[in-house]
């Protein structure tokens, strides 16, 4: 996965996601991972991270609420809340995490803090 920055669609899977979304291509509650899932390989954590922001309202040019509402949804909410803290927590759950950790501690904690939005 290509990646230009630790912002939630700074890299390639966020930015094919938005472009998704905005040509209404993806129904959203597809992509979502199950609940339950033990390891989250780096493109999909990639977008859950994006998701999750996409879920709090954070919505880049030409994305509108309208079409994500579904990721606002109380149980796709809880769904996503789950697999963040998964994505976040180390890399023995989360590929995005261990790539990110490969890059140094500075930067994986630039990643994280800049990955982390509450979805409580």
């Amino acid at each position: 996965m290509k990646k230009w920055n630790t912002g939630p669609f700074d890299n390639e899977e966020a930015q094919g996601l938005l472009e998704d979304i905005r040509e209404h291509a993806v129904p959203l509650e597809q992509i979502l991972p199950t609940s339950g899932q033990r390891y989250l390989e780096a493109d999909h954590g990639a977008l859950v991270v994006a998701m999750a922001h996409l879920a709090v309202g954070e919505l880049p040019e030409g994305v509108t609420a309208e079409d994500v509402a579904v990721l606002r949804e109380p149980a796709h909410r809880e769904v996503l809340r789950q697999s963040l803290e998964a994505v976040l927590v180390d890399g023995s759950v989360s590929g995005l995490y261990a790539e990110w950790e490969a890059e140094g501690v500075d930067k994986l904690h630039e990643w994280k803090a800049q990955s982390h939005v509450s979805l409580s």
